[in-house]
């Protein structure tokens, strides 16, 4: 199952969508490692850059809101934590168990869950809030 970007989770601010489908590549090439039974030097790769670019992209997200003096700044860094939380728990149990077939099923549920979720409300959220102040 591949995780494909759709309008649904276009923000419409392009630096943000570039962001985000970018962690979607990231995401879909962890995947695809795991699924092909790939080594576990090269998935583990995979995963460092899926986590590096995440963490850079929330702090680019983050940066913006606070720059635009938006309220729900607080519940966006908590939702991040949350997910950075994930990928540490992910991290661990590949560590743990290696790349194997049952832990690419958790991670795609969790990731593709939590990152459809987390785009069509927290950050449509920061947009909407943008577009007003903007009127």
């Amino acid at each position: 199952m591949k995780f494909e970007w759709n309008k649904e989770l276009e923000t419409g601010i392009p630096a943000l969508d570039s962001h985000h489908q970018g962690i979607f590549d990231c995401i879909n090439s962890f995947f695809q490692k795991c699924d092909e039974g790939g080594e576990v030097e090269e998935i583990v790769v995979l995963f460092d850059s899926l986590d590096s670019y995440t963490k850079k992209h929330f702090s680019y997200e983050e940066n913006l809101q606070r720059y635009n003096n938006y309220p729900g700044l607080a519940e966006q860094q908590k939702q991040h934590a949350l997910f950075l939380a994930e990928l540490a728990e992910l991290r661990r149990t590949l560590e743990t168990t290696g790349p194997t077939r049952e832990l690419s099923l958790i991670a795609k549920g969790k990731l593709i869950r939590w990152f459809s979720h987390h785009i069509k409300s927290i950050d449509k959220g920061f947009v909407d809030f943008l577009k007003a102040k903007q009127s």
